[in-house]
């Protein structure tokens, strides 16, 4: 068991150009990881954490290039892609326009898609010997059956938002998805997960559990993960309400304070086996009207309930507007308890 390791999370801003093909996707992620290596050590063994739906639009942008290029809002975009596009739907996804949006955007490329995350993701963690967890991605479940042929879809009926774990051998240790969607775009676009999902992964680095997003801020699933012995908890995470205006569900905080204060940082107080909490956020507007705020935190657990965000914080961002790379070397977390 190595003594520390570092945690780092990625702060990212990508750009729609970033998702025209499999190589600009590459590109950016791996510009992202080499800056990663210029604020942690890798001789350590190291957890690199990207930010909820990194991976989301690989699902449609390289394959509707020309529609979408020219486009700055999502919904205009996907109104374009059903409109050109609408003959090529199978006709169970043709009972409405919403359900044809879902299936041209999620569904219909979601194997080429996922093989672009993956490898990527993958590729990355082998060349720097780090364990990556790859943000998320929106697909409809998946399977690899060599048997049968290799990779299939086993329900268009669904998609999720789905967070993969990465090894520094570049094995997929586990798919962890959403189980509580956002008002707006995610209920409408994203079918929930049951909570029995949510299982953490023994690693030399600790017990690492995933809690995508709002997740988080549930505290029977914190509770969940927290008796299932993560010691290491993954919150990546997208919000799409500006970080200094008053929060989506308390009128009485700012959304930045809201996050601070009932989010990652403060919900892992006090428990009993989580040690480190890691809340990687999306920034930027690859689309404008799916533009992302966010300050990113590494924190302990101070071991008081009591204890305010403040206390346990490791990193914080600088900004909640932009790209930033944050990172802490710590004590492995099995030291000390």
């Amino acid at each position: 068991m190595p003594d520390r390791i570092n945690l780092v999370a990625v702060q990212a801003a990508p750009a729609l150009a970033d998702y025209r093909d499999a190589d600009a996707f590459r590109a950016k992620i791996a510009s992202l990881v080499a800056l990663a290596a210029g604020r942690a050590d890798f001789s350590l063994p190291t957890l690199i954490s990207f930010p909820e739906l990194i991976g989301m639009y690989l699902t449609f942008v390289p394959h509707y290039w020309d529609d979408v290029s020219t486009e700055t809002a999502l919904e205009r975009a996907a109104g374009r892609i059903v409109g050109r596009h609408f003959a090529s739907v199978p006709k169970p996804h043709r009972t409405s326009p919403k359900a044809a949006s879902r299936y041209l955007l999620f569904i219909r490329h979601a194997l080429e898609a996922e093989a672009v995350y993956t490898q990527t993701f993958s590729s990355l963690s082998r060349e720097h010997g780090v364990y990556i967890s790859a943000g998320s991605i929106a697909l409809p479940p998946i399977e690899s059956e060599p048997s049968k042929g290799g990779r299939h879809v086993t329900d268009e009926s669904k998609v999720h938002n789905v967070s993969y774990l990465f090894s520094p051998r570049g094995v997929c240790l586990a798919r962890t998805p959403k189980v509580n969607m956002t008002r707006g775009f995610e209920r409408r676009a994203f079918d929930p997960a049951p909570k029995s999902e949510l299982i953490p992964v023994q690693t030399p680095l600790g017990r690492i559990g995933t809690l995508v997003c709002f997740d988080a801020f549930h505290q029977t699933l914190v509770e969940r993960i927290d008796a299932l012995g993560a010691q290491i908890i993954l919150n990546p995470s997208y919000n799409m309400h500006p970080w200094h205006d008053t929060s989506t569900y308390d009128a009485s905080r700012k959304e930045g304070e809201a996050w601070l204060c009932t989010g990652c940082p403060a919900v892992i107080q006090g428990r009993e086996n989580i040690r480190y909490g890691v809340n990687a956020m999306m920034t930027g507007a690859v689309f404008e009207d799916t533009a992302a705020e966010g300050i990113s935190t590494i924190a302990v657990n101070t071991g008081d309930p009591a204890a305010g965000w403040e206390e346990g914080l490791l990193a914080i961002a600088q900004a909640a507007d932009g790209a930033e790379i944050i990172a802490a070397c710590v004590d492995h977390p099995s030291i000390g308890c």
